[in-house]
């Protein structure tokens, strides 16, 4: 049993979700909720998945186990079994050295939510509210509103922007009450509707072609705007799955799959593991675990490097050459981002793990964890965005009892 001041926690560390999109008998408004607040369907703020995902390993809900598949980085064809893979034998993650603070100040750009920032900085797509009208910034300098999906319109229309590449070209999603759920890209800040039904785009490859996301419940990549979209192939009893990014080659393919008819976690039903696909027409590498995990789930990849979550509660990072997975220190427990040369950016939670009193956004930099804030009241609650190669942080800051603003800290 919650006793009343955990109740109470929970819900204000999922008050920035509250800003509810329209109804649509045939949407999953979790999902939207979910996927509306994170970069390529994995920035959630620290509080909603990661906290249902923590709560359940801490709090022995018992999530279900669902093995990962062939030996670590093996693919595993389409329609064959999928033996269970071998654990790699790394130690838990250790707290790491805390090392100097980062400096942070107010977004200094068009006043709004970010929604999606490429990894040189240059390009943000800021939300009036989480669901709001759009505007796409070049060195934060308004270029223009971002265009109403075409073939998405009506009371209640909603626009999610996901993913947007140092090209400036960026991938959403939108649907209306009554529409079914369609994907977007736009070049030069003007919309082409990607084929498919129930279609959401959650990643562009810095090719500027390749597009990731999934129609109905399964994987699938555009080659281009213009392309059918290619359905990625499934092991035997796998029935679901997305994409989480694309690789900078554009072809290879970092995401989830699962035995039930979602991949997102939850306290009752099966619970997906990461997967990359090499091309759109290979079969897919299951990523290796971590000794004692029953699965990994990918949130980010950037140049060589993988991060995600464990089953246990833990963090990892994955290094694609060398097939090598590691934890990563103790104090991350949701990482948002990873840069070309491994560091990474995510939420570090104070104990008790379960309804923490006390979030800090942090950077993993060499053997050190760097704190964006310090100096943050208690209770602050961070989302971030998106991790420049120059090590500035782009976010979303909620201290207690106040409004939250856009942040950027840079750690250079």
């Amino acid at each position: 049993m919650k006793n009343d001041n955990e109740e109470a926690e929970a819900r204000r560390m999922l008050a920035p979700l509250a800003e509810d999109p329209p109804t649509d008998p045939r949407i999953d408004v979790d999902e939207t909720m979910r996927v509306g607040t994170r970069r390529r369907r994995t920035r959630t703020v620290a509080g909603g998945a990661t906290f249902a995902a923590v709560l359940a390993v801490t709090a022995g809900v018992g999530l279900a186990s669902l093995p990962g598949g062939g030996s670590a980085g093996t693919p595993v064809a389409a329609g064959s079994s999928a033996p269970v893979p071998p654990p790699v034998p790394v130690g838990v993650g250790e707290p790491a050295p805390e090392g100097a603070a980062c400096a942070v100040t107010e977004f200094a750009a068009r006043a709004g939510t970010p929604m999606a920032v490429d990894r040189t900085g240059r390009w943000t797509v800021v939300s009036e509210g989480k669901y709001g009208t759009s505007y796409l910034l070049d060195n934060g300098a308004e270029v223009g509103q971002v265009p109403p999906a075409p073939g998405v319109d009506g009371d209640g229309s909603v626009l999610i922007v996901t993913d947007i590449n140092s090209s400036g070209t960026f991938v959403a999603w939108a649907y209306a009450p009554s529409q079914t759920s369609r994907a977007y890209a736009y070049v030069d800040n003007t919309p082409t509707p990607l084929k498919g039904e129930q279609a959401q785009a959650v990643a562009v490859a810095e090719t500027g072609t390749a597009i990731g996301g999934k129609a109905g419940e399964r994987p699938v990549v555009w080659a281009t705007p213009a392309a059918e979209p290619t359905q990625l192939a499934l092991p035997e009893g796998y029935r679901s799955g997305e994409v989480v990014a694309l690789g900078d080659d554009g072809k290879s393919v970092l995401g989830t799959i699962g035995r039930g008819e979602t991949t997102e976690i939850t306290l009752d039903g099966a619970v997906g593991t990461g997967v990359i696909w090499p091309s759109a027409d290979a079969d897919p590498a299951f990523l290796p675990l971590p000794e004692g995990a029953e699965w990994v789930r990918p949130t980010a990849m950037r140049g060589d490097w993988v991060v995600g979550l464990v089953s246990d509660g833990s963090a990892f990072r994955y290094h694609v050459p060398t097939k090598k997975i590691e934890r990563l220190p103790a104090q991350i427990i949701w990482p948002s981002d990873v840069a070309t040369d491994g560091t990474v950016a995510g939420t570090a939670v104070s104990a008790p793990i379960v309804f923490s009193r006390g979030h800090h956004a942090v950077l993993l930099v060499g053997g050190e964890v760097r704190v964006l804030d310090p100096d943050a009241a208690e209770g602050t609650l961070y989302e971030l965005i998106g991790l420049s190669e120059n090590r500035v942080v782009t976010g979303y800051v909620m201290p207690p009892e106040a409004t939250g603003t856009p942040f950027r800290s840079t750690c250079a």
